[in-house]
C-alpha cells in the first residue's frame, strides 16, 4: 500500500483531511468516510480490510468525515458539504464506503444522482436511528462534559468492542489531560450527536446500484434493525459473527472476504 498526495478539487470549499492508498494510476476510485473519532487516525481504521479494493484496481481515498463539520452543522448540513466536495470532483467515486457516521453520510448522499453509478459498502453504518440508539449516543456524548473525554471513550469502547475483548466495569485510570483534549472531546460529542434521528431510508430504497451492509452480529450500538435496503437483489445485509460494531477490526479476514465477494460478484 502506498500513499499519494491529495488531488485538486473543483471547489473553493476547504479540502477534507485525507489518507490515500494504492496506485495513483489505478483506473477506479474508492472513497471511504470515517467514523466519529476524537482524533483523526489517518485512515488506520480501514487499512486491515483495504486489500480487496486494492486488488480490484481501486485507488482509495480515506476521508475524515468530521473534517468538513462546521459549528452549528446538523447531519443534513454535513451531508451537503460532502455532496459538494465529492460531487464536484473529476474522479467521482466508483465505490462509496463508510463506517458508522461515515456510513450514515454515504447513505444520505445516495439522494444525489451522481452516486448512482457507484457501488456502496457500509460498515456498521446506520440507515435509521431509533430512540434506543439516540439515547445511547447521547449518554456517551454527554459524558464528555460530565465526566471527561477518557470516561466517554471508555463508555464508547464498551458498546463497540468485539465480544472477545470482554467488558470492563471499572472506569479508566485518570490520566493528565492531553493538550488537545478539550477540542477532541468537543469533536467526539458533536460527531455522536449528528446521528440523532438519522433517517436515510428513502435514498437507500431508491438507490439503483449494488449496496452491501456489513455489521457485527454482537454489536451493542448499531444493530441489524438500524440497517435498511431497497427491494432489489443487489442490496444485501451481511452479519459478521463474533464481531462488535467494528467488524473490520474484530474479524478482518471475514470482513475482507465479504468485501471481496461483493466486488467480485459485481464484476462478473
Amino acid at each position: 500500500m502506498t500513499s499519494r498526495p491529495q488531488g485538486p478539487a473543483r471547489t473553493c470549499a476547504p479540502a477534507p483531511a485525507l489518507a490515500a492508498l494504492g496506485d495513483t494510476c489505478a483506473p477506479r476510485h474508492a472513497a471511504v468516510l470515517a467514523p466519529v473519532m476524537p482524533r483523526w487516525d489517518h485512515g488506520a481504521f480501514f487499512r486491515q480490510v483495504a486489500e480487496p479494493l486494492l486488488a480490484s484496481r481501486h485507488r482509495i481515498s480515506i476521508y475524515d468525515t468530521l473534517s468538513l463539520l462546521r459549528p452549528g452543522d446538523d447531519l443534513k448540513a454535513l451531508v451537503g458539504r460532502w455532496a459538494d466536495y465529492l460531487g464536484s470532483r473529476d474522479d467521482t467515486p466508483d465505490v462509496l464506503a463508510g463506517n458508522a457516521l461515515g456510513g450514515a453520510v454515504v447513505q444520505a448522499l445516495l439522494a444525489h444522482e451522481w452516486t448512482h453509478r457507484a457501488k456502496v459498502l457500509l460498515l456498521s453504518g446506520p440507515t435509521v436511528a431509533d430512540e434506543e440508539l439516540n439515547t445511547e449516543l447521547e449518554r456517551i456524548a454527554a459524558a464528555v462534559g460530565n465526566q471527561g473525554l477518557p470516561a466517554a471513550l471508555h463508555l464508547l469502547e464498551d458498546v463497540v468492542r468485539g465480544p472477545g475483548a470482554g467488558r470492563s466495569i471499572q472506569p479508566p485510570t485518570v490520566q493528565p489531560p492531553a493538550a488537545d483534549e478539550e477540542a477532541a472531546g468537543q469533536r467526539l460529542s458533536a460527531g455522536l450527536r449528528l446521528l440523532r434521528d438519522a433517517d436515510a431510508g428513502g435514498p437507500v430504497r431508491d438507490f439503483p446500484g449494488p449496496l452491501l451492509h456489513l455489521y457485527g452480529e454482537q454489536s451493542l450500538l448499531v444493530r441489524r434493525r438500524h440497517l435498511a435496503t431497497g427491494p432489489g437483489p443487489q442490496h444485501r445485509i451481511v452479519g459478521i459473527p463474533q464481531a462488535g460494531m467494528r467488524p473490520h477490526a474484530d474479524q478482518p479476514s471475514l470482513t475482507r472476504d465479504a468485501i471481496a465477494r461483493f466486488l467480485g460478484a459485481e464484476e462478473q
